[in-house]
This record gives C-alpha cells, structure tokens and sequence, in this order.
C-alpha cells in the first residue's frame, strides 16, 4: 500500500517529469509573496525600499528554491508534508513582509515583525535543507544544503535598530558568494578524499563498504525548466492581478483604457518572450546551454525585474496621465531595461544571438528606456507604458521573424 504522504507518479510517466498537484499548490505561495513584496515599493521607490526590496525577495527566493530543487531531484519520493511545511514558513515570511516595511522605511520603531520574519526565514531554509536523503550532495546548486549564510540571521535577533538589517545582508551576502565560490562536484571529491585518509590512517582499515556513501545528485533538466517557468508565470499572473486592482479603484475613462492595454501587452509580451520564445523563464536562452546554477541565478534576476514592473504599471493605473517622479519613472524604464540587458546576456550565453540579434536587443531593449529614463521627465506615465509596450511587441516580432540560430548545446 502506497504512503499517502509521498507523492506517487505511475512509471509510464517518469521519462517526462511535470510538476506534481503538490508542487502546484506549493508554488501557489508565490502569488502572496510578490503582492506582499508590492508593498515595499508602494510608498515610494527610493534607494532605501528598493534595498530592502532586493533583499527581501532575496530570502523568498532562496527559500522557495531550496523546496523547488528538493522535489525535484526526490520526484515521486516527494514528501507532501514537507512541501506543505516549507509552504507555512514561506506563508509566515510573507505575511511579515508589510510589517518589516512599515518599521524600516516608516520608522515605526517596531521591531517585532523583522523578528518574526528573521525566525521564519531561519526554520525555513534550515528545515528546508534537511529535505535530502543522507550522504546526498546536490551537484547544481549546494548553497541549500548549508547554512554558513544563516549564522547573521540567527544573530540579528538579538541586535536592535538597523543592525538587523545590516546583518541580513552579510547572511544573504554570504549565500551568494558561496552559490558563486562552491562546487558540488568538489564537495563530493573533497569529503571522499577526506573519508578514504581516515580510513588509510587507522591501523585496520575498515572495507571499502563501511565508508559512508557519499553522491552527488543533479536536477532533472525538463522538470527543473517547468518549474521555473511556472514561477515567471505566476509572477507575471500577479502583476496582471496588482494592475486590474488598481484599475479598479481608478477613474473610468479612454486614458485608462489606454493604459489597461498597454499594460496587459507588456505583460503578456514579456511571458512570450521569457516562456514562449525562452526556456526555463529566461528570454532568449536555449534548452541545455548554461549550467542550472547559472540558469538560477539568472532566473532570480528576471524574476525580481518583473516584479518590479508590476508596481510601476499599478502606480501608472492609479496616477493617470500625469508625469511620474523622477523615482518611478527609472524604476518602470530602468526595470524593462534591467529585463532586456538580461536577454542579452542568456542569448549570448546560449548561442542563440548573433551580432545582428544582440544589437537590436541593445538598441531598443536597453538603449531606448535608458533614453526615456534620462529625458522624458515631462511625459506623462501612460506615454510611458505604451512605448515600453511597443518596446517589447517590437522584440516580438524580431523572434517571430528572423531564423533561429542552431548553436552548440
């Protein structure tokens, strides 16, 4: 009799993986965490939100991750019950998002939801690193599976006033510089060399059987693809969600419709460019081109950079035609380009840009929201979104259009 609590996949299935029931209530998550994300930049996107924005999605991200690459090197071994317990601790992260905004950016002086967020985020990721079978080491991405990164978390909570803050930096800090400085293909080599010394040094050497087994394990390429293009499109369904919210309290009137269709274009331009005419969520990458690692890192990045869009269009929604602040309008013009100047790279990266291909992308992905970031100051916000429209249709139409390069995988 099968254990309910795992999830079963029949055996005709298993060639092709795709995300489990389990894993899609799991990734439901996501939906609350960019909403409760749009708070942070809501009251005004200054170098200090955007901060703490970055390093809040930061820790959501990681989080959702290392539960992510757990069911899916487990496939039908996956635990429900630890998925359902990773998603409670994600819950309780995001549902402190608002608070810790409110005291960090409105000097509220309480600390209590920066302490409930910091608790959350620490039982999370050590729980979630616990998820692998022991002796396992994940080759593609092994920052989940320790915890160096979570030793400044642990000891903000007992530091008052921005010094949590700064210590949560050095703790994500920290991830980042072990996702970029650890291999898992040397972790695996260095605890067998380690072990086969212990073993060489005792005066009877234990049989090659009794040394713990140590592996390294990877991701599933095509389940791993899925996955993280579900997520960019649960970000993307958010931002859809953020915009007709705003819309809803707005003044009904040819401008808003106006801006309700640019909107709605420039979202659903970047799912075709990022999912339809991408891999894995990453405009312009090619299946099997880059490692998993650097497809993480990448995803992360757009993933945010979408993100922001979506609180940008909402403040247009709400604001109208009048111009937005020097503040808002960079952070709508310097997100699409931040978004194409990733393109950029996956494409390079891929082999799937050649020298007409990226400097086109240059041209009107980067070159030309820089240009409306700089002097468009006296143009209205809904001016704005319809040329970061047409900006993506243009691109669009360039993938529907030219050939498809066959590069080396």
């Amino acid at each position: 009799m099968s254990d309910p609590n795992i999830v079963d996949e029949p055996e005709d299935t298993r060639v092709e993986r795709h995300a489990s029931w389990a894993e899609l209530f799991f990734d439901l998550v996501v939906v609350a965490g960019v909403a409760a994300l749009a708070h942070v930049l809501g009251s005004g996107p200054d170098l200090a939100a955007l901060g703490l924005y970055a390093l809040l999605f930061l820790t959501f991200w990681l989080s959702w991750t290392t539960f992510m690459l757990y069911s899916n090197v487990a496939a039908g071994k996956t635990r429900i019950t630890r998925l359902l317990i990773g998603m409670f601790g994600l819950g309780v992260m995001v549902a402190s998002v608002p608070g810790v905004a409110h005291s960090v950016l409105g000097h509220d002086g309480d600390l209590r939801p920066l302490t409930v967020f910091a608790v959350a985020y620490i039982a999370t990721r050590i729980y979630g690193s616990k998820s692998w079978s022991k002796g396992e080491i994940l080759l593609d991405f092994p920052v989940v599976q320790y915890s160096a990164g979570l030793l400044p978390w642990i000891a903000s909570i007992w530091v008052d006033g921005q010094g949590k803050l700064v210590l949560w930096a050095v703790g994500i800090g920290l991830d980042l510089l072990l996702i970029l400085a650890v291999s898992g293909d040397k972790i695996v080599k260095r605890i067998q060399s380690k072990f086969a010394a212990q073993v060489t040094t005792r005066r009877r050497p234990r049989p090659d059987a009794d040394l713990p087994a140590i592996r390294g394990v990877s991701v599933d390429p095509a389940h791993f693809s899925e996955r993280l293009g579900l997520f960019v499109i649960i970000v993307l369904g958010e931002s859809v969600v953020q915009v007709i919210d705003a819309a809803a309290d707005a003044h009904y009137d040819a401008g808003l419709l106006a801006t309700g269709i640019a909107s709605f274009v420039l979202l659903a331009g970047m799912f075709g460019l990022s999912v339809v005419f991408g891999y894995a969520g990453l405009p312009h990458l090619r299946a099997g081109r880059i490692p998993a690692r650097a497809a993480l890192g990448l995803h992360c990045l757009v993933t945010g950079v979408v993100a922001t869009v979506a609180v940008s269009l909402s403040s247009v929604v709400k604001h109208g035609s009048d111009p937005l602040s020097d503040q808002g309008r960079w952070l709508l013009c310097g997100a699409i380009a931040a978004y194409f100047a990733l393109g950029v790279v996956t494409g390079v990266a891929s082999h799937s840009s050649d020298l007409q291909r990226t400097a086109s992308r240059i041209i009107t992905g980067i070159a030309i929201p820089l240009l409306l970031g700089l002097f468009a100051t006296d143009v209205g916000g809904r001016t704005l979104v319809v040329c970061m429209a047409l900006v993506v249709l243009a691109h669009l139409w360039f993938e529907r259009r030219l050939t498809p390069i066959r590069g080396h995988v």
